[in-house]
């Protein structure tokens, strides 16, 4: 394993956990965010099929448990964690005002994509093409079974590609070639936190990039403040299948290790305990707090610790900030949970 040349993001992550916590930087393991989730991004010897896998299995897990229970993220009142993103898809299928819609899913997840892609299309929703678009080569099967009984083969589409080298012109073309996609809506969502993996001034252009004026865009945040439980964070990322996470991508590092284990989602992986800092950083919007965990591990006999996850906790009006930072997109509403811990934000391109 190469460990890339650290993004501005991860520096000031890394930068962030030296200075504010009992890590030291030699310590320290730091690779790019898509380093976890595409081929070769792991030490040769791995698994890497079965480790990518599993991977993006915990995360599919997580997805299904939040919107199976109509308990999650629902607080005393209500909206749960379904219904605020049930209502966001209400708010596209308005927005969408009858245009026929291509649905690009950034880091495709296939619960809340069918969850949405139902909703849409039972809202009369005139859907000509769904595109997901990974990093992960190994999600494309689990997508293409979740979503294909629901949407069809022929408005199926995938792209295995990093999202910053995206633009529309690159869209894979519809298979129905008397769609014009000149008429056509973009719904572009960027669900699961992934907001929080970059700073503003990155997302912001990567977004611009894949978008055309009029353009819809659905963004999830677990958010910081704002009436919200600070220690709702904490819980999330002490999830079991988080902890698994972390697992699955540090036991890459142990010296000795095949990759075996990971791949496998074995005890070992899923017990392994990680590390969890909330943290401030400065951020071109000013003082935001950043979630991170980390996996310890022994290379060559000395302890480390890899950073496994770093994701951006906005306050609702940092999140708005966030969105509008680059000029290009506008806040048109937003979708809250019962307990104010996530917000489902929709914007539409300039």
């Amino acid at each position: 394993m190469t460990v890339t040349t650290l993004p501005a993001f991860n520096d000031l992550v890394a930068h962030a956990l030296v200075s504010q916590s009992s890590i030291r930087p030699e310590q320290l393991i730091v690779l790019d965010n898509s380093s976890k989730y595409q081929p070769h991004g792991f030490k040769q010897n791995t698994n890497q099929e079965q480790n990518l896998a599993a991977i993006f299995n915990t995360m599919a897990t997580l997805n299904r448990l939040a919107l199976e229970d109509p308990r999650t993220c629902a607080g005393k009142l209500g909206p749960s964690f379904r219904d605020a993103l049930l209502q966001a898809a209400d708010e596209i299928a308005t927005l969408a005002d009858n245009r026929p819609i291509r649905y690009v899913e950034l880091g495709p997840e296939p619960w809340k994509s069918r969850a949405i892609l139902e909703r849409l299309l039972a809202a009369g929703v005139r859907l000509r093409q769904y595109v997901g678009i990974d990093i992960n080569p190994e999600s494309e099967q689990t997508m293409r079974k979740a979503l294909v009984p629901v949407i069809g083969e022929e408005r199926f589409s995938y792209w295995v590609e990093d999202f910053y080298k995206c633009s529309v012109a690159g869209f894979p073309k519809p298979k129905d070639e008397t769609t014009s996609t000149e008429n056509l809506v973009t719904v572009v969502t960027n669900l699961g936190f992934q907001e929080g993996n970059d700073l503003p001034a990155r997302i912001g252009p990567m977004l611009k990039n894949i978008t055309r004026p009029g353009d819809i865009l659905l963004s999830e945040m677990q958010v910081f403040g704002g009436g919200a439980d600070p220690g709702l964070i904490e819980q999330f990322y002490q999830h079991p299948e988080m902890n698994r996470f972390s697992g699955l991508v540090g036991e890459c590092f142990e010296s000795g290790s095949d990759g075996a284990a990971a791949a496998s989602g074995s005890a070992a992986s899923a017990a392994r305990k990680h590390v969890f800092y909330l943290l401030p950083l400065q951020t071109e919007i000013g003082s935001v707090n950043v979630a991170t965990t980390l996996a310890p591990v022994r290379v060559n006999g000395h302890k480390k610790y890899v950073l496994t996850n770093s994701c951006l906790k906005y306050t609702r009006e940092q999140f708005q900030q966030a969105r509008e930072y680059s000029g290009d997109f506008v806040v048109k509403l937003w979708q809250e949970t019962g307990d104010k811990s996530v917000v489902f934000q929709v914007s539409q391109r300039r």
